[in-house]
Order: structure tokens, then sequence, then C-alpha cells
């Protein structure tokens, strides 16, 4: 039986836009908000940006590109999983769900708004890095070509999936595990396989690693420095990963939602 009509699916992108100006509005009043798209990737970039230049002086210049690629890719999934998450917090903080539902706005609606504010502000949290990166430490991600880019392209379709599950949590379980929505992309990372490549996991955690869309990103990243090749098997396997890890999250969201509603449970959560 389908769990949605036709009409709870389909979207008025006026509605999905109207989200992201109300989190423009939000956040020019409250700066705090900044801190996840300009102060804190740029501290990450100073940070690792002088690691991997006393790296490059002990001439060892691609694990310094492997390095600063590395924790850029990151910062492009962690901020995109764990904001979509929080911006949905906010809103249960300030008190304000109950007033966004009490629109026009559908949940699909909503949650496409808060995905497309995560993207602006990634957009925004990548061009400083790579500001950063250009100027102080001469690395210039672009130069890697368009494969970087369906490479972030998967990284960004699992921050999305990790996004939707994390709301998927809250809803059904309540604000008191929200924190969640921060931790957990850290739990994936020993797995993830940012800094360091697969085969020098133990052989259980390759298997993990296997299974989790980036850890295919970052190999593939190394590999374009290292060779300057694209991985198109690295990337098809992120990318077949992805379809499941996406439709499994919203199934999974969608089952959720339409159990609260039936059961009056949203009131608890709002």
């Amino acid at each position: 039986m389908c769990l949605y009509t036709y009409q709870d699916i389909k979207m008025n992108f006026n509605r999905v836009f109207a989200i992201v100006i109300r989190h423009y509005f939000t956040a020019i009043h409250q700066l705090e908000r900044f801190f996840d798209v300009l102060i804190s990737p740029v501290l990450m970039i100073v940070l690792w940006g002088f690691l991997s230049s006393y790296i490059q002086g002990l001439n060892t210049p691609t694990l310094a590109a492997f390095l600063l690629g590395g924790i850029m890719l990151w910062v492009i999934f962690e901020k995109v999983s764990t904001d979509i998450g929080v911006n949905f917090m906010f809103d249960i903080w300030d008190r304000n769900l109950i007033n966004v539902l009490s629109t026009p706005i559908t949940f699909l609606e909503y949650i496409s708004g808060l995905i497309l504010v995560s993207l602006i502000k990634i957009t925004i949290t990548f061009l400083s890095m790579w500001i950063m990166a250009a100027i102080f430490y001469n690395f210039q991600i672009t130069s890697l070509g368009l494969g970087l880019s369906l490479f972030a392209l998967n990284l960004f379709i699992f921050a999305t999936s990790f996004g939707i599950f994390n709301i998927s949590l809250v809803l059904r379980y309540g604000h008191s595990i929200g924190p969640l929505t921060w931790i957990m992309p850290f739990l994936l990372q020993p797995f993830a396989a940012v800094f360091y490549p697969i085969n020098i996991l133990p052989e259980v955690f390759q298997k993990i690693a296997y299974f989790i869309p980036i850890s295919h990103v970052f190999e593939g990243m190394r590999q374009i420095i290292k060779g300057g090749q694209f991985d198109i098997q690295s990337f098809w396997l992120a990318f077949i990963l992805n379809i499941f890890y996406f439709t499994a999250s919203v199934l999974f969201f969608a089952f959720i939602l339409k159990s609260i509603l039936n059961s009056g449970k949203l009131v608890k959560v709002i």
C-alpha cells in the first residue's frame, strides 16, 4: 500500500524557497550560525594546512595533497549531514516547527528547503576553504578536474541521506537525541578512509568500509591526486550505494512520519 498520495509528495518550489529565505533572515540576526559556515572550516584548513606544509617540506607533496584534499571533502560531508539535522533541531528548540507545519508547506517541501539551505551554506564554506588553501598553501583543488566534482556529488548525496535519517530519528525518539545529528558522522570517519587508503585498515574494517559510499570517494580522490586518473570503479560503487541509502532514508522517513502522524506523537516532538 502506498504511504502517500500525489498531493502529499508534490512540491511547490516557492514554498521551498520560503524556507531558504526564513533561514537567511534568521542567520543574519543570529551570527553564531555563521560559525559552521566560515569560522570552523577556515580553522580546520589553517590547522591541517600547517601540517601539510610541514609534510611538503619533507619532500612528500602527494601526502600533503592527500591531507588537504581529504579534509576539504570531509567538510562537505560532515557539514551537510549535520546541518540538515541541526537546522531541524533549531526549529524544535525555537518552538517554531509548529508554526511552519501550520502553513501550507508540506514536510517534503520543508525537508527540501533544509537541503537547499545546506547546499548554499556548503558552497560558501567550500569557496572559503578553496581560497585559503590556494593562497596560503598553494593547493588548487579545482585543478583536479571534473572527476573530483563527480566524487563531491556523491559526498553530497550520502550526506543528504544521512541528514534525512537523522531527522527521522528525532521524529521517532524526540529531541533528546538531537545531539546525535552532529555526532554520528564522526562515527563513520574511521571507516571512511579520509586520510589513508582502505587497505591499511583491519580486514573487518575494510569490509565495513566497502559498504560506505564516502570511502570510495576518498579512494577516488587519492587516485586522481596520485596518478591524475579518474577511478570510475570507485565512482560507480559510491553512486550505486548512494542510490540504495538515499532510497532507504526517504522510505524510512516516510514510514516514521506516517507512524507519528497516525499516533498523534508529532505534538510531543514539536
